[in-house]
């Protein structure tokens, strides 16, 4: 999307290295950039004021998005009400996939309505004024659609203002897989590896709008399954946050603590026992990765959602059979 691109900044140079940042409202000041960025993803991300005449998509305070940009964006403190208003000049129309995170969104277009709880999508064409009635709002996410959907989007506009469905395996797919990406979690740091990344968005997206029907009623195991998957999205997006617990992923679910803690039991765990799980497994993709030698073990401990850096330690060893020094040491000598 244009708002979050600054024609002329990008150069071949930064083309290899890819990474989040925050592109921010004009009237957002650089310590309460830096806050949110800390309480979102446990770490400082490099920074983009938009100019005082280029609002963000949904007013919003902040947006994290990747450089170079890959039509990803994640909008948090967005306005309660919002009109996307029709793009001038040519270029043809747009089109846009649409995903509250948190809250729930009221969509309006002419005389068609769409109604979408969190975690649930929609595809939007905006060839016309675009009204969005934001409750509770937190995160709206927005990927603009490659035009090789275009088929696919045009087949007698069925797939155009219809919900996805958050139990779908595509969308809850492509949540996943777009967490990682926003969160610098992927090495892309090549141009093709971008365009790869790029290619498997879409192409979760593609899958996501063609199983649209599959809201149909599933079995126990399956709606099961559907909600664990989510779940264990939001823990992912939320690793980072050390007042992590299955109380507050309860409440973003609507559902109770014990709820909860049975969907993990299914597969012989805890919930404790699966983020402990997902925090050192990110941990340890930090230590191998390119960076690891600008990086210090306690901040790694941190980014991940640990607070006692002598805890980290016990748990890493314990699980990986070596110290996370051990292993930083390793991946800067090439040995890992």
């Amino acid at each position: 999307m244009a708002v979050a691109t600054r024609p002329g900044r990008e150069t071949v140079a930064e083309t290899r290295n890819f990474v989040p940042f925050w592109l921010v409202s004009a009237d957002v000041g650089r310590d309460e950039a830096s806050t949110l960025s800390r309480r979102i993803l446990g770490r400082t991300v490099a920074r983009e004021a938009a100019a005082p005449d280029l609002p963000l998509p949904f007013a919003a305070r902040c947006i994290l998005t990747t450089r170079p940009d890959i039509g990803l964006r994640s909008c948090f403190a967005p306005a309660a009400h919002w009109v996307w208003s029709r793009s001038g000049g040519g270029g043809g129309v747009r089109y846009i996939l649409v995903r509250p995170a948190e809250g729930r969104v009221v969509i309006r277009q002419g005389d068609r309505r769409i109604a979408l709880r969190a975690r649930e999508a929609a595809a939007l064409a905006l060839d016309q004024s675009t009204e969005f009635v934001l409750a509770q709002p937190g995160r709206i996410d927005v990927i603009e659609l490659d035009p090789a959907l275009l088929p696919l989007l045009a087949k007698e506009g069925a797939a155009l203002m219809q919900a996805i469905p958050r139990s779908n395996p595509g969308l809850q797919a492509l949540a996943h897989y777009g967490a990682l990406l926003l969160r610098g979690l992927l090495p892309l740091n090549s141009a093709e590896l971008q365009a790869l990344a790029r290619a498997h968005v879409h192409d979760l997206i593609g899958a996501a709008l063609m199983d649209r029907e599959s809201a149909a009623p599933a079995a126990t195991a399956d709606r099961r399954a559907g909600r664990l998957a989510a779940i264990k999205a939001d823990i992912e997006a939320r690793l980072e946050r050390r007042e992590l617990g299955v109380e507050m992923i309860a409440n973003l679910h609507g559902v109770s603590a014990r709820v909860v803690q049975k969907l993990f039991e299914t597969e012989g765990r805890t919930f404790s026992d699966y983020v402990l799980e997902r925090r050192l497994d990110r941990a340890w993709h930090r230590l191998v990765t390119a960076e690891a030698a600008t990086l210090t073990i306690s901040a790694v401990a941190y980014e991940v959602g640990f607070g006692d850096l002598s805890y980290f330690n016990r748990c890493f060893r314990k699980r990986f059979g070596r110290p996370p020094s051990q292993i930083k040491a390793q991946a800067v000598s090439g040995e890992a």
